[in-house]
């Protein structure tokens, strides 16, 4: 893929390495939502977590969701170059409240392509169980193995991420809902790099989408299982130009995360 297209939803912070409280030092104010999207809470989406990712000085904002009390899913993006992942769980907000575990150890899947975003898909593994209460934190069930994804179905996407492009990212959690779009549709826009692996999800005329700071998230279907994994995209709600997930029906990628998780 060019360059210039390949634009992921990793929203960039700068930290000093003791403040592990999530906070950026100059966050400022919005006015908006995630893309066209809504405010919502974490007993409405239990199973997503927010992931501060250090690399150096420096940390990064991605999304995941729950597998099970001791295993996150997340984008293989975000886990490039880390060194460690901080995950918050069980909280509206990305700065506070809930449960704040470290990583133990994190992977991404063997065959991803960095330059490709084929495969796009990891796994984090936690220090210690997170109290899964069902309310505010709950695994989330994903869709069978060779499952063909509906076009034309609604999804909903979830995190903290950019409330426009290149905007500020939301404090509270908000979620949006798209269609999925046909992999012959979407290659209008993407052209021969879109593979198996992947689906597309948007609107045609644009102003809902996931953004930047929201990668790694959860896509999930009407009936609650997850469908896929928030990837990359042009900008963020362009026009034309549906957002890109990682396709967890895909066989090899389910495979490789029952054997990472077991689930």
């Amino acid at each position: 893929m060019m360059g210039l297209i390949h634009c992921f939803t990793v929203f960039f912070i700068y930290l000093a390495v003791q403040d592990v409280n999530c906070k950026t030092r100059h966050r400022s104010k919005y006015d908006g939502k995630i893309v066209g999207g809504y405010d919502t809470t974490i007993q409405s989406i239990p199973y997503q977590v927010y992931l501060l990712l250090q690399k150096g000085d420096l940390f990064y904002q991605c999304g995941g969701s729950i597998l099970n009390d001791m295993n996150i899913l997340t984008a293989a993006h975000c886990l490039t170059g880390m060194e460690r992942v901080y995950v918050r769980a069980g909280s509206t907000y990305s700065d506070q409240g809930g449960s704040f575990v470290t990583s133990r150890r994190f992977s991404q899947h063997p065959l991803y392509n960095n330059k490709t975003s084929d495969f796009d898909v990891g796994v984090i593994r936690l220090s210690k169980k997170l109290a899964l209460d069902g309310r505010t934190m709950k695994a989330i069930r994903l869709v069978r193995s060779g499952m063909r994804l509906p076009t034309g179905s609604n999804v909903t996407v979830s995190g903290w991420g950019a409330t426009s492009e290149n905007g500020d990212t939301s404090e509270t959690l908000m979620a949006v809902k798209i269609p999925i779009v046909s992999n012959s549709e979407c290659a209008k826009s993407y052209g021969n790099s879109l593979t198996s692996r992947m689906f597309c999800a948007g609107v045609p005329q644009g102003g809902k989408d996931s953004c930047q700071g929201d990668s790694g998230g959860p896509v999930v279907l009407q009936s609650g299982q997850q469908a896929g994994v928030v990837s990359f995209g042009i900008g963020c709600a362009r026009q034309g130009t549906p957002g890109v997930y990682t396709n967890l029906a895909d066989r090899q990628i389910r495979t490789w995360i029952k054997i990472q998780t077991g689930a």
